[in-house]
């Protein structure tokens, strides 16, 4: 009697055969979830970037109506300098963040008319995980392309829009940024809902000053025809605040000064990046749609994927440093005419820029000097950069 053949594992071809077609299988059902899973991850991926708003005009085709009331290319006012020589090796991209007044009668949908109340230039170094925020007082003055005198620098968004303020800061701090973005304050408080809030330090002089928290608070709950006791904050401390009363909370100014409300335009913009990065990937994908929508940018699609759905997930503890500028002993301020400004020696201030940035300074091309301004002479040079975060 013949014996029926076996392989020296003692498992029959037949037998052997029928497990090779079940492997098979498997692998194909695993392999086509995996297509299947990664093709879903595209498209929910491209369905969130669409919801941001997208200004495509090439920068070579942006205008300006200068101080002589004509329509002249931008690129062709500006100044012929090197804005930065270092090289950044493609790890550190620098971006223009813009909070713009929604309040403003002459506010548009195309950032062009209102006044810029929040100017930050982002630094994002995606070798070293790090973000670093510089944060510019709305009340400096600065040289704006297409004018010869100098203005507040929250006053070039309502001469162009956000590509002009854009070249406003690029040309003033000698730095090259990669794109701007903004949203307008009924639009941050949705984001910052849609994170489940923010957590500040509130004071009591914060809280209840005439121009403080709640004040600022009514004053908007008036204009939308609101109670003006709607979502008062009663408590002090380290708290709780929903996307108005955080709103509410960036914007106060009258008690202090301009230089505070911009750490507490940070302070906001910290708890809110701490906030996103601890929810829960669900919450990521509930949140996202309302973040995104809130945007007008010139950023392209694939490297705001880059850094949202790339960059910040991948970094656990993010670090995010933060300076401000003017820097102390680099200005002057007061009553000049008509009207409080602050005058600043950019020159003065740039490789303190250059220096938070980049780690490195070096030469550039100077910077035209504001009247009422301090002598270069007359500012620190050797301060340390540790020194000047908050």
């Amino acid at each position: 009697m013949r014996s029926k053949s076996r392989n020296v594992d003692g498992a029959s071809p037949k037998k052997k055969g029928k497990a090779l077609k079940i492997v098979i299988t498997v692998l194909a059902v695993v392999l086509g979830l995996a297509i299947g899973a990664g093709a879903f991850v595209f498209w929910y991926t491209r369905q969130l970037l669409d919801n941001i708003t997208y200004v495509t005009t090439p920068s070579e085709d942006v205008t300006i109506v200068d101080e002589s009331g004509n329509t002249v290319n931008l690129d062709s006012i500006r100044q012929t300098t090197v804005y930065e020589p270092i090289d950044t090796a493609d790890d550190i991209h620098n971006f223009l963040l813009i909070g713009i007044d929604s309040r403003s009668r002459n506010y548009n949908e195309s950032g062009t008319g209102g006044l810029s109340d929040v100017t930050m230039v982002m630094s994002v170094n995606s070798t070293q995980g790090t973000i670093r925020l510089i944060s510019i007082a709305r009340d400096c003055y600065v040289h704006v392309p297409g004018y010869s005198y100098a203005m507040k620098i929250n006053a070039a968004m309502s001469r162009g829009g956000p590509d002009v303020l854009c070249a406003t800061v690029e040309d003033t701090l000698r730095i090259t940024i990669d794109g701007w973005a903004y949203v307008n304050f009924y639009h941050m408080a949705e984001i910052i809902d849609a994170v489940g809030g923010v957590y500040c330090d509130v004071t009591s002089s914060e809280l209840n000053s005439e121009g403080g928290l709640n004040w600022n608070l009514a004053e908007v709950n008036n204009i939308m025809g609101l109670p003006a006791s709607q979502d008062a904050v009663t408590n002090t401390g380290y708290i709780w605040l929903n996307g108005r009363q955080a709103v509410a909370y960036a914007r106060i100014r009258k008690i202090d000064s301009d230089y505070r409300r911009s750490e507490r335009q940070v302070e906001v913009l910290r708890s809110l990046m701490d906030q996103f990065i601890a929810m829960s990937p669900t919450g990521k994908a509930s949140a996202l749609p309302v973040i995104l929508g809130a945007i007008t940018t010139n950023i392209p699609p694939d490297q705001i994927q880059e850094y949202a759905f790339n960059f910040l997930p991948s970094v656990a503890n993010i670090s995010i440093e933060y300076m401000q500028l003017p820097i102390e002993g680099c200005f002057y301020s007061g009553m000049y005419g008509d009207e409080w400004s602050i005058r600043p020696n950019w020159n003065a201030m740039i490789p303190y820029v250059q220096e938070f940035f980049y780690g490195e300074t070096t030469d550039f091309d100077p910077v035209p000097d504001i009247s009422n301004s301090p002598s270069i002479e007359s500012c620190p040079s050797d301060l340390d950069i540790d020194d000047l975060l908050r």
